[in-house]
């Protein structure tokens, strides 16, 4: 067992220092392998090395991260102590609720009430590695203090700790098949350029993200959103999906794609402009109008909205105190993703929108967040901006994929589960890839893989 459980590092580092040269990669042995380097991964990763397990980290692009380093602005949690101190609380049962109103999938409620409930212990642990989840955004949000992006801190912190415990991150490997041996999980098969090689371990946790980069994967089980663009990872190809279902592992919901009301495009590249509406920002159509909550929970329903607006085009405002309080956007700004003006009027003939339309919608608009209610569309969230400090912005934005919350049908543990309810032993399957979304889960679920694996 003691053989089993050591990791032969020389073949790895060949791989590593001797780029291009033709090596015969050895097959390893470790207790752990965790495909895929985001915020599941590594956290799973860094609890069982804590615990003085061996692990290693396959990661198939050139670079660590995957989805999480486009993260944008807030951690979902509810009921935390910072939270509660800005009179900004909320209970876990009246955020289900809320959540339920949405139309998410009753399915999926009872496991994320188990995750909310987990909000302060997540929090703690992140910020114990110098996250800086400290800032209340709303009852529902919390943000990076300064600011900053959340998911580019979030990996700054997973991979500097990772470091500090010397976890091997194996790059550009790329797990081609599992090894299946008398229904268990024993390994995986791996691709690193030109050379295969094979991973056994005792545990292999499936960490690769969603699918929303595979066109293929859209077609056959969210066929109403193929085409639209995505801000999620080049990486997001379902590989993680596509050899779990090979195994017979159920796959749960899998036409649940978490969509994004707030994609600016330009120059080939999508980035998530959700951060705007984070701050205050409101959205108007080509006739300089507000055509729906700003801040509706229902992503799928406002995207609809969106595209039944004129031209299907519609554009996020802010002023000048929501740029301030936000790098993301100040990023942006510097990017040339934001048109910028003095004035209202001014910023409306440079976005091609009636400026005395957009005029009136604005101070309307500024006149319920003074009073406390949107008497037009009833937004409650983030409703902070009353547009009286210049200068403005505009941004052009669409909606497109984000997330792919159906996925890998797993337990409690995070054990995948096939169609006849049984597991696969020694097989997990964390983050974005399982039925559920976002970095909160990711954290949440590779905290539960690990737990269960330093059980056995």
């Amino acid at each position: 067992r003691n053989h089993m459980h050591k990791t032969i590092i020389a073949a790895v580092l060949t791989s590593v220092l001797i780029p291009g040269y033709a090596v015969a990669l050895e097959d390893i042995h470790t207790g752990t392998v965790i495909v895929g380097s985001g915020v599941s991964g590594l956290t799973t990763a860094i609890l069982l090395k804590e615990h003085k397990q061996n692990v290693l980290v396959l990661e198939k692009m050139p670079f660590m991260g995957g989805t999480t380093n486009l993260a944008a602005q807030y951690f979902v949690s509810v009921g935390t102590k910072d939270q509660v101190a800005n009179g900004k609380e909320l209970s876990v049962p009246d955020y289900i609720q809320r959540t339920a109103k949405t139309g998410r999938n009753s399915e999926m409620l009872p496991r994320t009430a188990q995750r909310m409930f987990d909000s302060q212990k997540s929090i703690d642990w992140l910020n114990s590695l110098g996250a800086g989840l400290t800032r209340p955004v709303s009852d529902y949000q919390m943000g990076i203090s300064d600011g900053s992006s959340l998911g580019v801190r979030l990996m700054k912190v997973l991979s500097a700790r990772a470091k500090e415990l010397s976890i091997p991150v194996k790059m550009n490997s790329k797990v081609l098949d599992l090894i299946i041996r008398d229904g268990k999980a024993v390994g995986v098969v791996v691709e690193n350029g030109k050379e295969k090689y094979k991973v056994f371990a005792d545990n292999i946790v499936l960490a690769t993200g969603g699918f929303n980069q595979n066109q293929k994967l859209i077609s056959k089980y969210a066929p109403q959103w193929k085409g639209l663009p995505t801000t999620t990872a080049v990486s997001s190809t379902g590989d993680g999906l596509i050899l779990a279902e090979k195994y017979g592992v159920n796959i749960k919901n899998a036409g649940e794609v978490g969509l994004n009301p707030s994609i600016h495009s330009q120059g080939g590249k999508n980035v998530s402009m959700s951060a705007a509406r984070l701050e205050g920002g409101i959205m108007v159509n080509l006739k300089g109008d507000r055509f729906c909550n700003d801040y509706w929970p229902d992503y799928t329903k406002m995207a609809k909205a969106m595209l039944e607006q004129p031209e299907g085009k519609s554009f996020v405002i802010i002023d000048g105190k929501s740029m301030k309080a936000s790098k993301r956007l100040q990023s942006f700004l510097k990017s040339g993703y934001f048109v910028e003006a003095q004035t209202i009027p001014e910023l409306a003939q440079k976005i091609g929108i009636p400026p005395e339309n957009l005029e009136k919608t604005i101070k309307r608009y500024a006149e319920f967040v003074r009073n406390g209610k949107d008497l037009d569309f009833g937004r409650s969230i983030n409703m902070k901006t009353d547009f009286s400090t210049p200068p403005y912005y505009a941004s052009a934005i669409l909606p497109g994929t984000q997330v792919s919350v159906g996925g890998v049908d797993v337990n409690d543990f995070m054990q995948c589960v096939k169609a006849d309810g049984k597991v696969i032993p020694n097989l997990y399957a964390v983050g974005e890839l399982t039925y559920d979304s976002g970095t909160p889960h990711g954290v949440w679920s590779g905290r539960r893989a690990a737990e269960h694996i330093l059980s056995k």
